[in-house]
């Protein structure tokens, strides 16, 4: 960590109150937040440690015994809500048992009287009307017609695509296994065969009668019966070796596909030559499709997305010759095999497809992994390695974590390959608020040691700011440069850019505060990869709610583009908790932006033909997407902003001029949507469904 070299820098920012408060409660809570899933893995290991020790053998009477007693009647039920079996054991052994009690009294007082709260019961009885509102328009949304699905069936393909379908079996329900068969049979795409490899035991002999009798009426069905169960990865290779298709399609055998599935697949490898395709699903509960639990729309392939957490899954389809390249299943991931093997396929695939529309519906039941992931709780360290492995499949060496509110999310940290200089570039609008700030900040909250700082002064400049610049230029790592008025935010930036020593770029605006020590590894740990152009950072206020975590494109008031996220707490998961792992977006705002300093300079920097600050970082991450490269969020790297960036720069007249700039050269990119945020949802931003699609 930097210190000040020149005591007068310090002195100044002290006696003007610019100083950073040391013990800042809203520095320790990022803090906290970015490092969250490294303590749950310490209490984890820790909880497990105290469960093994001999000291507490044979603690389990004990536990009975303060069952007995009267008030736990009342607060049993209620404390099994709010905590697991580990934590609630070690919470008895090592707490006193009275202020055990007491606590769980309050819990269950402050319950009640939220149940007496009528506007609380009025709420959720109107959030349960608009759920089912959702799902019945939905429902008449996705159902097609006789003539729909008659059309689809005669419709002539130029390419020959057998797919097979592959379900490993085991004592399969006999409703689900004939729902799953049912559903196959239903297909609107005829070339298909469904490949049955049967590990249940002797006790369910029934799923061998019920498949054997399904094949003798329809040779596309080719049932096998397993010498033994040999787990999920290995049976469902032996459905592999069984398939005769070039097409793989991955099926669960407790669920059921949607009528188009196979012909909407077929679709995008005749009109795209796809090599593997996933689709949009859902997921269902009490043996019909009717009783939707969760809609799962999702973005197009996002590679950073994908090791954060295995959002693909249902249903993926595959070119079966992908497999030479791959290898078979490995039964080292069970439980998060699939996750391995679309990591695997996706990284060697020539052309990934996305189909949004719900063509698979996962049925929810004690035993799924949709209901409850600890019914297969190897599944969360199958996930990390298989993450792990890929990685360093591709170069790169990385521990993996879990996130702090789902075990099957994801948190990468990369070790740096080198630490290459960076150089922070600082944008001033003259005033110099909030400068000496920013500069203390940086100074005294940023872990990583090689970086300079650019200074970048617009406009007339006060005599107090003066005071405090030519002092700060003192410092070996501080630069100063003045510009004259009329230098605008992108030419300011591509100067001080070209002039910079460093090999990566950062842009901050004067009226920011850097909130967390490691936010330059951070930074570095994707911007440093090969394929990745750009990575963005998250900007909240002093309220902790945030201005932006990237940007929605072809919405929002301008029709350019909406900040996502607005307004939410910065601890707020998001849409599939993708606030807790880095993922990929259409673009960031430039403040808090790292890019490579050559890659910059090569596309010419921030475009000088917008004149205010708001679309410059929108603009560079939508040209770098367009040449094929990355533009991810990190978002455990949150900024705190005071005031709203160069306001000065930044009038309704220049950004109006800016808007229809971005139009006139971004048009027709717009038009076409984010293809992070899924066509089904509302063009509010708001990742919810759309009720007027």
């Amino acid at each position: 960590m930097k210190t000040f070299e020149n005591n007068q820098v310090e002195n100044w920012i002290q006696e003007k109150k610019e100083a950073v408060t040391p013990d800042d409660k809203l520095v320790e809570k990022v803090r906290l937040f970015a490092n969250e899933w490294k303590i749950v893995e310490q209490e984890q290991i820790a909880a497990e440690d105290d469960l093994r020790n001999p000291v507490y053998a044979g603690q389990s009477e004990r536990i009975k015994q303060l069952k007995k007693k009267k008030i736990w009647k009342v607060v049993g039920p209620l404390y099994r809500l709010y905590a697991n079996v580990k934590v609630r054991t070690i919470l008895i052994l090592k707490t006193d048992k009275k202020e055990v009690l007491r606590s769980f009294a309050r819990k269950v007082v402050n319950k009640l009287r939220r149940l007496k709260n009528r506007q609380s019961v009025f709420r959720k009885l109107q959030q349960k009307f608009m759920i089912q509102r959702r799902n019945r328009h939905f429902l008449q949304k996705i159902t097609l017609s006789e003539e729909q699905l008659q059309e689809q069936r005669n419709t002539k393909f130029t390419k020959d695509v057998k797919f097979s379908i592959m379900v490993p079996l085991y004592n399969t329900p006999e409703q689900f296994l004939r729902d799953m068969i049912g559903s196959v049979q239903a297909q609107t795409y005829g070339n298909w065969e469904l490949c049955l490899a049967d590990g249940s035991d002797a006790e369910h002999a029934d799923v061998g009668r019920i498949c054997e009798e399904y094949a003798a009426k329809d040779s596309r069905i080719v049932y096998r019966k397993l010498e033994k169960n040999e787990g999920i990865s290995e049976n469902t290779n032996e459905c592999i070796r069984m398939s005769t298709g070039n097409y793989i399609a991955l099926f669960d055998h407790d669920d059921m596909l949607h009528p188009a599935a196979l012909f909407r697949c077929m679709q995008e490898i005749e009109e795209n030559d796809a090599e593997f395709i996933y689709t949009d699903e859902m997921t269902f509960e009490k043996d019909s499709i009717q009783n939707i639990v969760t809609l799962h729309f999702k973005p197009a392939f996002s590679p950073q997305n994908l090791n954060g957490v295995n959002y693909i899954c249902h249903l993926s389809v595959f070119k079966k010759s992908l497999l030479e390249k791959t290898g078979l299943y490995d039964n080292h991931y069970d439980g998060s095999q699939d996750h391995d093997m679309i990591l695997k396929l996706t990284t060697v695939a020539k052309h990934v497809s996305h189909i949004p529309e719900v063509l698979y519906f996962w049925r929810v039941h004690p035993q799924s992994v949709s209901m409850n992931i600890n019914a297969k709780t190897y599944a969360i360290d199958a996930g990390r390695n298989a993450v792990k492995d890929n990685e360093a499949r591709l170069g790169r060496k990385a521990e993996v974590f879990s996130s702090c509110i789902c075990a099957t999310h994801y948190r990468l940290e990369y070790e740096l390959p080198q630490r290459p200089l960076v150089s922070i570039v600082v944008v001033s609008d003259g005033t110099g608020k909030g400068l000496p700030k920013l500069i203390d900040s940086v100074v005294k909250r940023t872990e990583y040691e090689n970086y300079e700082i650019c200074i970048a002064n617009l406009g007339t400049t006060s005599k107090e700011t003066e005071q405090f610049l030519a002092m700060a230029e003192k410092e070996s790592f501080i630069r100063v440069k003045n510009f004259g008025a009329g230098v605008t935010p992108a030419e300011a930036c591509n100067r001080m850019a070209a002039e910079a020593a460093g090999t990566y770029l950062v842009f901050l605006e004067a009226n920011m505060e850097i909130l967390d020590e490691k936010w330059l590894e951070r930074l570095l740990m994707y911007t440093m990869q090969q394929d990745i152009a750009v990575t963005g950072s998250r900007l909240m206020d002093k309220y902790e709610l945030l201005w932006e975590a990237g940007y929605i494109i072809g919405i929002g008031t301008d029709g350019i583009a909406a900040p996502i996220e607005y307004g939410s707490p910065f601890s707020a998961p998001g849409y599939i908790g993708r606030m807790y792992y880095v993922h990929n977006v259409s673009a960031v705002s430039m403040w808090g932006m790292m890019a490579e300093k050559e890659a910059f300079l090569q596309k010419g920097g921030f475009c000088e033909k917008l004149k205010s600050a708001y679309y410059l970082g929108i603009d560079y991450s939508l040209r770098q997407r367009k040449v094929g490269r990355q533009v991810v969020l990190e978002p455990y790297v949150i900024n705190e902003v005071h005031e709203r960036p160069l306001a000065a720069t930044d009038s309704a007249r220049v950004r109006e001029d800016d808007a229809q700039e971005m139009k006139a050269m971004w048009g027709s990119v717009l038009a076409q949507g984010d293809p992070y945020y899924n066509k089904n949802f509302a063009k509010d931003g708001s990742f919810t469904y759309d009720m007027n699609s």
